[in-house]
């Protein structure tokens, strides 16, 4: 007997009013027009939580919010008036110091020079921290000429210690150290961690998730963070399983930069929010333009050597019960077209989806998609298996997440290089001669990423996991010419299950008019 496909479906409509603009985000924070980028300084303070970030014109956008999904706007934060933040204020972040929020962030001089610089409430009992008050003594850090300064940490001795990023010809991209007694005074120590990777580092953050210490920053575009130990004495972090700027250690794989991540004491969690940018050239014609991922909390892997991701679960009050439509052990036949789900519609929608199918398909060509319009059909492609969201009602347009083996290789990124695994090129043994062989190009970075899967999948291997892509399909997506169609990939491991010898794969994805997030539960 032929063994099919299996799943359980569930559509979550999300309560939130509908816009005039059909592509604008509706539960993505972002402000009413103009450009964001970098989200900066967020905190909870007092019963609140704060999220600024860098505005159209280069002043500190700001928001306040009681869970972190609902946000209400605020005026600029901080204008750019003084001489050493008059050309913009810059990225920076929010230290609670003896009660006290304190915001560090990088300002702009009048030679363009990045200077780091103080500014503390002018109110302390005004919940919405509306108006801010420069240090009389700023710029408190002159030198080096890096930006983007990171929430402090202190030691065991009440040392306060901060980083932001910087990059030299010798050590590459790196994040500089400072110390401070009183969070005026600041002194220079050295690089606490640097590598190749890049020229220069953006947006590092160094915190803690379940007593492990975590090292993020943001280069070549992508955000990546690792797992490490900081010398004590010589302050100098180690990373343990992957170092940032490795294609394993990335964050998001599709658009997601400048993250910057702070302490909820409400609900004990570290919280991650990146910058998300369109693909496209539209944004004076549409008069706002980025915005701000799903808020994400971090977790740590079972051996605490690797990190993840989840939303919130406050996302969960955007939920309408009576909307939530569930369906249960689907089993797709193999005749197409197959009316799967009639009259499903809707641009702000939650899925909660889990595929169950047999370890034999594994490694078969078999790929359906489910189109999410005024109905879903299945049809049949050339590829694994899939749904596509935000479809027009034939399918001209629409955006398609899919599962895929590898033994799938003509439509994945990077999978035109000779010899994807690290045994068939000659002289590659390790992610070093990986690099030294390809001379840090791009390339050498595809066979760093191909040769540390393949360490993984030795390990995962008697844990009964397989190894398979998630992509984002974008062809579609788009009629605008300016708009970017290049596919988005990442890989994840399939859980099997003895009993029944099925793989199992859930994923939840969120709909955000012309965003998609999609999360591995």
């Amino acid at each position: 007997m032929k063994k099919a496909l299996v799943f359980v479906f569930l559509i979550i409509v999300l309560d939130i009013s509908q816009a005039d603009d059909r592509f604008r985000p509706q539960y993505h924070l972002l402000p009413p027009s103009n450009w964001l980028n970098d989200p900066n300084g967020p905190v909870y303070y007092n019963g609140y939580y704060h999220m600024f970030f860098q505005y159209d014109p280069n002043s500190p956008g700001h928001f306040y919010s009681k869970d972190m999904v609902h946000w209400i706007g605020l005026p600029i934060a901080i204008a750019p008036e003084q001489p050493y933040d008059i050309n913009g204020i810059w990225t920076g972040s929010t230290s609670v110091v003896d009660g006290v929020p304190i915001i560090i962030y990088t300002g702009i001089n009048e030679t363009h020079a990045q200077v780091q610089c103080q500014a503390r409430p002018a109110n302390l009992t005004d919940p919405t921290l509306s108006k801010w008050i420069k240090w009389p003594s700023n710029p408190l850090i002159i030198s080096p000429n890096g930006r983007d300064p990171s929430t402090s940490f202190q030691d065991d001795h009440n040392n306060y210690y901060l980083i932001y990023g910087f990059g030299s010809d010798e050590l590459g991209g790196q994040a500089v150290l400072f110390t401070s007694r009183d969070f005026v005074n600041w002194t220079y120590l050295h690089p606490i961690h640097s590598n190749h990777y890049d020229t220069f580092w953006e947006c590092p953050d160094i915190f803690n998730v379940s007593n492990r210490l975590v090292m993020k920053v943001s280069l070549r575009g992508q955000d990546f963070w690792a797992v490490g130990e900081l010398d004590p004495i010589q302050k100098i972090f180690h990373p343990l399983a992957g170092d940032v700027g490795e294609y394993t250690q990335l964050i998001d794989q599709g658009k997601f930069y400048a993250s910057k991540s702070f302490y909820d004491p409400i609900h004990d969690q570290q919280v991650i929010v990146g910058w998300i940018a369109e693909d496209d050239d539209q944004g004076e014609k549409r008069g706002w333009q980025g915005m701000h991922s799903l808020p994400r909390s971090i977790f740590l892997s079972n051996d605490g050597l690797q990190l993840g991701s989840c939303p919130i679960e406050a996302l969960q009050t955007l939920r309408v019960e009576e909307s939530h439509r569930y369906f249960h052990n689907i089993v797709l036949p193999s005749t197409i077209p197959f009316e799967l789900v009639p009259d499903v519609s809707g641009n702000q929608i939650e899925l909660i989806i889990n595929w169950q199918f047999p370890r034999d398909k594994v490694n078969t060509h078999f790929w359906k998609t489910f189109l999410i319009d005024l109905s879903m059909k299945l049809f049949s492609q050339d590829l694994d298996f899939g749904l596509s969201v935000l479809s027009t009602l034939g399918g001209s347009q629409r955006t398609s997440v899919g599962i895929m083996t590898r033994a799938n290789t003509t439509f994945m990124p990077n999978w035109d290089v000779p010899g994807w695994d690290y045994f068939s090129v000659p002289g590659i043994t390790n992610s070093l001669d990986c690099q030294h062989a390809f001379g840090n190009t791009e390339l050498g970075g595809k066979l760093d990423l191909y040769l540390r899967l393949k360490q993984s999948e030795t390990k995962q291997q008697q844990q009964q996991q397989q190894l398979v892509w998630v992509y984002t399909n974008r062809t579609l997506s788009q009629r605008s010419s300016g708009a970017s169609r290049d596919p988005l990939a990442g890989t994840i491991w399939l859980e099997s299950e003895s009993l029944n010898d099925q793989w199992f794969l859930e994923l939840n994805i969120f709909i955000d008019h012309s965003v998609v997030e999609v999360f591995e539960p």
